[in-house]
């Protein structure tokens, strides 16, 4: 848990590894002891886990997704979607507690992946999650794996630069969401967890 004081508001961050099964308990240890509760996903990424039985869908997984997890299972079983993810959109709903979605919505992502990402660096993602699978990563931890992970596909320039500004926009959300609340918790990817840190220093 990564704590810090926006404001007036106590905000922990409870950085996850996407997909790890493990990840789900560290989440309800986390879970009840805060005012508000927030995620780094877009609204309808939420009302999907919320629907996600009735839902017949791969939940954008891509070709680099499915690399990631086939690394990621060294450190045990990967499930997509996202079992930490799950389990505080579960949570919140058996609770009713509003669960407040950080990320950009569809749309607004959307256009910043297409006024960022160059044609030439979407064509080169297939021939990227190939050179992945054949790399060896030295992590020995499933969270420096998924850094580790994080910088190689940030290593296409413009996916880089969707990253940091994502970054941004979480840092923005989590710093207006403190406003109004004591006390936030954040379930946030681990590889995310430094660029939005730093950012809400400088608030």
């Amino acid at each position: 848990m990564i704590s810090v004081r926006v404001g007036d508001c106590d905000v922990d961050i409870l950085p996850f590894v996407n997909g790890l099964q493990s990840e789900a308990d560290k989440v309800r240890d986390a879970y009840g002891k805060h005012e508000a509760y927030g995620i780094a996903m877009s609204i309808e990424g939420v009302q999907a886990l919320e629907h996600r039985e009735e839902l017949d869908d791969d939940f954008g997984v891509s070709e680099l997704d499915l690399v990631y997890a086939n690394k990621m299972e060294w450190f045990g079983t990967v499930e997509m979607p996202s079992p930490a993810a799950c389990v505080l959109v579960d949570l919140c709903k058996e609770n009713g507690t509003p669960l407040i979605p950080l990320d950009m919505n569809d749309a607004d992502f959307t256009e910043l992946y297409c006024n960022t990402v160059k044609t030439l660096d979407f064509v080169k993602e297939h021939r990227h999650a190939k050179k992945g699978m054949k790399k060896t990563f030295d992590a020995s931890t499933p969270e420096e794996l998924a850094v580790q992970w994080d910088d190689f596909v940030n290593e296409i320039g413009s996916y880089h630069e969707v990253s940091r500004k994502r970054e941004e926009y979480l840092a923005e959300q989590i710093s207006d969401v403190a406003k109004y609340r004591k006390s936030l918790l954040v379930l946030l990817e681990v590889e995310r967890c430094d660029g939005v840190v730093a950012l809400l220093g400088k608030r």
